[in-house]
């Protein structure tokens, strides 16, 4: 897990993969949001044939063997499921097409990867995908959140993101494309006091006596 001093200068700029937004919290570590409801797992995306079109890759391209489309989790209105495109297992079983995930599922892929699927609130359709073998991205993070409605931060393990040394919980809420942020706590964004509420913009910091985390969004 990545760590960071209390409440040090943020200044450098978050890593981010594809459509994903990145979220920095200071003392817990790097998650990258997705919005999307498929999203594509696979090894490294492959140059393209012609040197001025983009590299071809996987929502979640991690640095392994698998194929470059391997797997796909697909959000539904009642969860998820898991589309295998090359060998995947989900609780020790083998996927020949695809199969529900439940809270605590360890996904195997190819020979070595494996990830951790959680839905810890049960008010929220929303999930995180925790790294279990050494296996990374790139840009090296500590989970990805599958955002559907709100992402829950707090000390509590009910929390999409977990973060131990916290009094209060702060919840950043989706609405279409947009991020807004809510809390009970007495926050502030750039500085200025968060209110009842507030859209969030990318490199937007926001502060509370015992929180801290910066934003990216894509454009």
């Amino acid at each position: 897990m990545l760590s960071f001093l209390r409440h040090p200068p943020i200044v450098s700029r978050p890593a981010t993969q594809g459509a994903m937004s990145a979220i920095w919290i200071d003392g817990v570590g790097c998650f990258w949001l997705s919005l999307k409801d498929r999203v594509t797992i696979g090894g490294p995306g492959t140059p393209s044939a012609k040197p001025d079109e983009p590299r071809e890759s996987a929502d979640l391209a991690i640095l392994s063997d698998l194929k470059q489309r391997h797997a796909t989790i697909v959000r539904n209105g009642e969860g998820y499921l898991l589309e295998a495109h090359g060998s995947a297992r989900v609780a020790g079983r083998e996927v020949l097409d695809r199969t529900a995930l439940n809270d605590g599922a360890i996904i195997e892929l190819g020979r070595s990867v494996r990830l951790r699927f959680r839905q810890p609130s049960a008010l929220s359709l929303s999930a995180r995908l925790d790294f279990v073998s050494d296996h990374r991205p790139t840009q090296s993070v500590d989970g990805v959140v599958l955002l559907a409605d709100t992402c829950l931060l707090g000390s509590g393990e009910e929390n999409h993101i977990v973060c131990h040394d916290w009094l209060g919980q702060i919840l950043l809420v989706r609405q279409g494309l947009e991020l807004w942020c809510r809390s009970r706590q007495a926050l502030t964004v750039n500085g200025h006091r968060l209110g009842s509420g507030r859209r969030l913009q990318s490199g937007d910091v926001v502060s509370g006596e015992e929180s801290r985390f910066r934003i990216e969004i894509p454009n």
